[in-house]
């Protein structure tokens, strides 16, 4: 791993949020780490010196302004951003699920994501510095009676596509991970909701997952410690998947250029020139090409 950087998280007091802050506090990173649950972000901390703590609601501007002074009292320059705060929301047919419910879920996924970089990029490490989003189910495919968390989602991997291009002449990366099911609390709301409501086959996928086909906790952490090394420098704009994207091998590494030049791991409608015979960028894997 690399010497240690300035990271903040948001979302640490649950989910991938919590585990990613105490694994990079064990990585030796000094962390500036946020939520809404002040005792679990306690217990997240365990009043480790490395990670400072302030409960915040991400959807809020005026919290967000000011944990970003309070990250500014304390260091002068921050090497990455992590963007974990998220809510699954309302679930249920559009027509019956509650309006104010379903905005709120875009507030804390999509606005809460928003003020996170408006408020740090100023702040980050101009060259090398690292954003990092969060996919979700829905982003890429419809994901019926959760159109608030796949709105959300969707509209995350277009931020995050718009601000690499923004933000490329300044040297900062943001890119977005799809950290794939993982067995968090976030999936209490589809038990909670009922096949009735989620749809039998939702809530069937989600209880067998949940038993034993979720994917381990360490895949995502191990990719966003990719996205934050050496080995990622210089990719941006991109989703990349990760328990099923080859991020971790070499021709991957090195091959950041080539990448980056292509529309793979992006957000783009398919048109005929999808169907004309090109030269596969997956030959750089070593894989068949998908048709």
């Amino acid at each position: 791993m690399n010497s240690q950087k300035v990271i903040v998280i948001t979302g640490a007091s649950s989910g991938i949020g919590a585990s990613l802050t105490r694994a990079l506090s064990a990585d030796g990173h000094r962390l500036f780490v946020c939520g809404r649950r002040e005792d679990r972000l306690l217990e997240v901390t365990q009043d480790n010196p490395l990670a400072r703590w302030q409960v915040v609601d991400v959807a809020n501007n005026v919290e967000v302004e000011a944990f970003a002074r309070m990250v500014y009292s304390e260091t002068p320059m921050v090497d990455a951003l992590i963007c974990c705060a998220g809510t699954f929301g309302p679930i249920g047919l559009v027509t019956e699920i509650d309006p104010t419910d379903w905005w709120r879920t875009l507030q804390t996924n999509l606005l809460g994501t928003f003020l996170a970089i408006h408020h740090f990029v100023p702040l980050m490490k101009s060259g090398d510095g690292r954003i990092i989003t969060f996919s979700g189910g829905g982003a890429f495919n419809p994901l019926p009676r959760c159109s608030s968390y796949a709105s959300s989602k969707a509209a995350v991997v277009r931020l995050t596509e718009t601000i690499a291009q923004e933000l490329q002449s300044t040297g900062i990366s943001a890119n977005c991970i799809a950290p794939g099911f993982i067995n968090t609390e976030i999936h209490q709301a589809t038990l909670n909701a009922g096949p009735v409501v989620a749809g039998s086959d939702f809530f069937s996928v989600t209880k067998a997952k949940l038993s034993e086909g979720a994917v381990p906790m360490h895949v995502p952490i191990d990719c966003i410690r990719f996205l934050l090394s050496d080995l990622s420098r210089g990719l941006t704009g991109k989703t990349i998947s990760a328990n099923f994207d080859p991020w971790s091998t070499p021709n991957f590494q090195n091959s950041i250029q080539e990448i980056n030049e292509s529309e793979l791991y992006t957000m783009r409608r398919v048109n005929f020139n999808n169907f004309e015979p090109v030269e596969p960028i997956s030959k750089l894997f070593n894989t068949p090409a998908d048709n």
